[in-house]
């Protein structure tokens, strides 16, 4: 069984704030997969599970999918770019099946969907070779979400509070 957080984590770039980021195993989701592919800019990318992520309804699409009903599998969107904090640039994706009694992450990999349509996010995705999968205790799982959950409406107050003044 492998272990999930949600845990705040400094930023790579000194142009950007400390983030709430995957931590699994112990390592940092983004630096594990550029330890796989170096070369290929996944360290520094961060979770859509953040207020960052720009679009309403690329926010929808993520929260929707990121905890599948029992039985079910999705295509959740996980790490995107953080200049962009959108869907149109670097995009990794996790498949995502829930047993009822854990989490699995089956598999994980590029988003190369074309369609700019945001509901067919992860319609095309070049699966990575090396990423092994994982599997979480569900509570474990649930906890991580709840942490990115209460981080997100921190986010969000203190983005009204800075535009209301």
């Amino acid at each position: 069984m492998n272990s999930i957080k949600g845990k705040l984590d400094k930023s790579d770039y000194e142009n950007y704030d400390d983030f709430l980021n995957y931590q699994i195993d112990g390592y940092w989701l983004d630096e594990k997969l550029e330890e796989l592919y170096p070369g290929n800019m996944y360290q520094g990318t961060v979770p859509t599970l953040l207020f960052a992520l720009e679009a309403e309804e690329e926010r929808e699409v993520v929260w929707n999918r990121i905890f599948p009903k029992v039985g079910k599998i999705t295509v959740c969107p996980i790490l995107m770019c953080p200049d962009d904090l959108d869907f149109s640039c670097t995009l990794i994706d996790v498949e995502i099946e829930n047993t009822g009694k854990t989490i699995k992450w089956n598999k994980m990999g590029i988003d190369n969907t074309e369609a700019v349509e945001v509901e067919k996010i992860g319609s095309k995705v070049g699966w990575f070779d090396k990423v092994k999968p994982l599997e979480f205790k569900l509570e474990e799982y649930e906890n991580m979400l709840n942490e990115f959950r209460k981080h997100f409406e921190l986010e969000k107050k203190a983005f009204e509070e800075i535009n209301r003044i």
